[in-house]
């Protein structure tokens, strides 16, 4: 019989060793059915290029990071489904990426339950970017109405209408965009359903009386709906964009119909990526390639810079002293982050970057300056 001192010490060494061998496993909930569902591929995609490198070269001595994700189909009922068996089942030691506030809202109760963070949601929504468990990469929608209202009234559009989905993310949204308008002007709004097909009926309120140019805080599909309708009653109607709309899927689904819409995006421009200095991109780039031989996008982009801090994150944490907390005030202490060109900042009281660029979608599909 085994001496219980040199048998309890045999049994501390194999757990300890376990745990070195241990994946790290990230839960992430996006679409990948549905008509957002390249959406939840480019962000699922954009972050595994990243781990999948990271694991190759064994940085993170001996554990790997397992990234799990499934289907949400755009719906919040989904979602929490989904964050339940994440956490519960898979053990997940931090939500990552998120595809939008609705479907983030959820996790909150989870997040403080359980002592942890939700890192790098897609979305610059104030009501979840105020939880102290919510760390982002992109700047807020705040941020962005502000740098599209200034654009606009330098060039006397002043008219607007405000355009949100009628729930409560959308209403959020709504109060972001409604912040950056001067007391005295403020604009009109209309709300529409999420993830329901709308026909002109639905946007009446703007074909009847056209403003200078709408602001959609809405995703691609409503924009290019809009646009759809005012074509088919002769009007050209300007439309401003924040960048939850998905730019990549405006551009490759309406392409036609919807040049000329000026889009504010939270990270620079991935295209044309050999003659970027941001050496950020172009890692990113070169791994999106390696991975599955496929283009970086401005969504895949934003995925693999979070996927790029978290490994960061990790490494100051100690790979082998990763738990959910460890990695909550990891975040929490993580400070500022350069990720060769691109800045983030993290702390009890900020949260990722302010970084806000104004595109408008030209001929070939492509975006512009």
């Amino acid at each position: 019989m085994k001496h219980p001192i040199i048998w309890l010490s045999m049994v501390l060494g194999l757990t300890s060793t376990n745990l070195q061998a241990q994946d790290i496993v990230l839960g992430q909930s996006v679409p990948l059915s549905g008509t957002n569902a390249d959406i939840g591929r480019d962000m699922r995609d954009g972050a595994l290029a990243v781990f999948s490198k990271v694991n190759a070269a064994n940085l993170l001595g001996g554990r790997k990071i397992q990234l799990i994700t499934l289907d949400n189909a755009n719906t919040r009922a989904r979602a929490l489904e989904n964050t339940k068996e994440l956490l519960d089942v898979k053990k997940a030691v931090l939500l990552f990426g998120y595809n939008s506030a609705t479907t983030s809202l959820d996790t909150l109760p989870f997040l403080k339950q359980n002592e942890m963070a939700l890192f790098a949601p897609f979305t610059g929504s104030a009501g979840l970017r105020s939880d102290s468990h919510v760390f982002t990469i992109r700047a807020s929608y705040a941020d962005e109405t502000a740098k599209i209202v200034e654009h606009q009234k330098n060039f006397g559009a002043t008219k607007a209408v405000v355009l949100y989905y009628d729930d409560e993310a959308g209403k959020s949204n709504l109060e972001s965009a409604m912040s950056a308008f001067d007391v005295s002007n403020k604009p009109r709004a209309l709300a529409v359903k999420r993830n329901t097909k709308l026909d002109a009926a639905a946007f009446a309120t703007i074909l009847n009386d056209p403003p200078h140019y709408v602001l959609a805080t809405t995703q691609f599909t409503v924009v290019g709906e809009l646009l759809q309708a005012a074509q088919a009653k002769g009007l050209n109607l300007p439309v401003a964009a924040v960048s939850f709309v998905n730019p990549d899927e405006l551009a490759d689904t309406f392409g036609t119909v919807a040049r000329g819409t000026l889009v504010s995006q939270v990270v620079p421009a991935p295209k044309g990526s050999a003659l970027i200095k941001n050496a950020a991109i172009k890692d990113c780039a070169a791994l999106m390639k390696e991975f599955n031989n496929a283009t970086l996008n401005y969504t895949s982009l934003e995925s693999c810079l979070a996927a790029k801090t978290i490994v960061r994150v990790i490494q100051k944490v100690g790979a082998t002293k990763v738990t959910r907390a460890s990695l909550f005030r990891g975040l929490e202490n993580a400070g500022r982050i350069d990720l060769d060109g691109f800045v983030v900042n993290y702390s009890r009281t900020n949260s990722g970057s302010s970084f806000v660029d104004l595109t408008i979608l030209s001929r070939g599909n492509q975006f512009s300056r």
